[in-house]
């Protein structure tokens, strides 16, 4: 990954408004609900004055103008920052604790938007800004129960919310740690599928300058594949599929990142390769398994792989590599171990690992 996604999230748009920018979502939404809470609120004191009411009202006022500050921010500034992310995550449950603490139990309404911000932050933003939110919110509520004095004459509501803060937290990691893990998977294989690649390429590259060892990305083409398909039939095709992903698994080591980029193209992504000869054995354990598959589905086949080698250790001078250029250049490297005919292993170029400008 470029230098510019190295700090970015995987967020996105929950009402689908922004697909590509959940921030600006998010603040849209301040505004909204803002502007709507404070409305309703304000007939509330109109009818029901009072000093705590109006404390509620400045606060809602408060946060309808903080969403508009967030809107005018990421809309000047669209590139996502990991500091800007923190501070909305942390300000979106801190002003609802100042409310609950200066209104008391005029702003008890306010409530839901505790587990409204857990949501938001678990959907759009992944476990961390949860985790981060939650935090904010416990803290806030402790507080509440040890310095507020209406929350410290009814400490056992204050109880009963901090556990349902917690339990409702680690239920939303848990069902994002799944959505996360299902979206990055291939659902045929069960292998990585392209996001995680390139985000395990992105972590490799920002860690090659600190190692002394190489990584390896083997991009593999099955030869033979479309005749299977095209004989026997998208079933035994899936099935080949499948058993050569399980094979993979089996024979590559602990640590090394296996994907299926679609089709019959898969990746090995091998960390602590020394040098091309330690790629080429696993190039080799490759084009070992293929040639113990002699039946699929009952039929006979005949399968190999061209496989394109991408050294992680490469250097192009001063122009920095991303997982875009690493994947490029295996697949050239690939195309050429094609041009020498069936089951054969070709490297990289250095003239392959130059980035395209975009």
């Amino acid at each position: 990954m470029g230098a510019a996604n190295r700090h970015s999230w995987n967020g996105q748009a929950v009402f689908g408004a922004f697909p590509k920018n959940p921030e600006k979502e998010q603040a849209i939404l301040r505004v909204a609900c803002g502007s709507v809470a404070f409305l309703a609120y304000l007939v509330f004191t109109l009818l029901s004055p009072s000093k705590n009411a109006y404390i509620v009202l400045a606060a809602i006022a408060f946060y309808t103008t903080f969403g508009i500050v967030t809107y005018v921010a990421v809309t000047v500034g669209p590139a996502r920052s990991h500091l800007r992310l923190i501070l909305h995550t942390i300000l979106d449950q801190a002003t609802v604790m100042m409310g609950l603490a200066v209104g008391g139990r005029a702003a008890l309404p306010f409530l839901w938007l505790v587990f409204w911000f857990l949501i938001g932050a678990g959907c759009r933003y992944g476990r961390r800004m949860l985790a981060l939110s939650c935090a904010v919110a416990l803290a806030g509520l402790i507080g509440l129960m040890h310095w507020q004095p209406w929350w410290r004459t009814n400490i056992t509501a204050g109880l009963g919310l901090t556990l349902s803060v917690a339990a409702i937290s680690l239920y939303l990691a848990v069902l994002v740690l799944r959505l996360e893990n299902q979206a990055a998977t291939d659902p045929l294989t069960g292998l990585s599928n392209r996001i995680r690649l390139e985000q395990a390429i992105g972590r490799k590259l920002i860690r090659r300058s600190t190692e002394v060892h190489q990584t390896a990305l083997l991009l593999i083409d099955l030869d033979g594949f479309k005749e299977v398909n095209d004989s026997h039939g998208h079933a035994v095709g899936d099935e080949l599929l499948q058993r050569f992903a399980t094979a993979l698994v089996d024979r590559m080591r602990r640590g090394d990142t296996l994907a299926r980029l679609g089709g019959d193209e898969f990746v090995v992504l091998a960390d602590r390769v020394y040098g091309q000869e330690g790629a080429l054995r696993i190039a080799d354990d490759i084009h070992a398994i293929l040639s113990d598959v002699r039946t699929v589905g009952g039929h006979e086949t005949s399968i190999s792989a061209s496989i394109g080698v991408c050294m992680l250790a490469q250097s192009t001078g001063s122009t920095p590599l991303d997982a875009r250029t690493m994947m490029r250049a295996a697949d050239s490297a690939m195309y050429r171990a094609k041009t020498r005919g069936k089951g054969q292993t070709a490297f990289a170029e250095a003239t392959d690992m130059h980035p395209v400008a975009t």
